[in-house]
């Protein structure tokens, strides 16, 4: 009964060294697993919407999978209402147009938040929310449902100053926020 345990032992080291592998390799489950891939389609770089460019902002963190164009920006447009009047200065009205490019079902810009930037710099609050639901009641308005086509467009009235020198459309759900410029047309 004594060689039982001494049987044990060495066929418990005798399995071990089956089974280690020579002094310096370092065994498959051991090696470090490679990192995970960086996704690198995702762009940081700043986007401008120009007055009649179509520009695709699929490519970039935070922003609505679409081609985005803006059809008009008009300086000292009109309440067709007469339910608001401009506390900064003016209202702009933006138009915008845009395709999906995935199976979203909403655009998001229509909820982002906006912005104007004067000629010192300082940025506010542009109220497109509330001006434009004031002001716009005909169905014009530019609608958050992509069409079956996939298409969506509208109109904003923004609240801008006089001197107003570009339109910011900001996604407050991304993380950091993700901002796009529109560039006022030329004067």
């Amino acid at each position: 009964m004594r060689a039982f345990p001494v049987l044990v032992g060495v066929s418990l080291l005798l399995s071990a060294c089956a089974t280690a592998p020579p002094p310096g390799v370092v065994p498959r489950s051991q090696e470090p697993s490679p990192p995970p891939p960086t996704v690198t389609w995702v762009s940081e770089a700043p986007v401008h919407l120009t007055l009649g460019t179509s520009t695709d902002l699929s490519g970039t963190r935070g922003l609505a999978k679409a081609v985005v164009t803006v059809d008009r920006i008009t300086e000292q447009a009109p309440c067709p209402t007469k339910a608001a009047t401009p506390k900064a200065g003016q209202f702009v009205l933006v138009q915008l147009s845009a395709q999906r490019t995935d199976a979203a079902q909403n655009f998001g810009m229509a909820v982002y938040d906006w912005f104007t930037v004067d000629k010192a710099g300082k940025e506010t609050p542009a109220s497109a929310g509330l001006v434009t639901g004031l002001c716009i009641t005909d169905g014009t308005a530019l609608r958050l449902a992509y069409d079956a086509s996939g298409r969506t467009a509208g109109t904003l009235l923004l609240d801008a100053p006089s001197d107003v020198t570009a339109i910011l459309a900001r996604n407050p759900n991304a993380s950091p926020p993700v901002t796009v410029t529109l560039d006022m047309p030329a004067r």
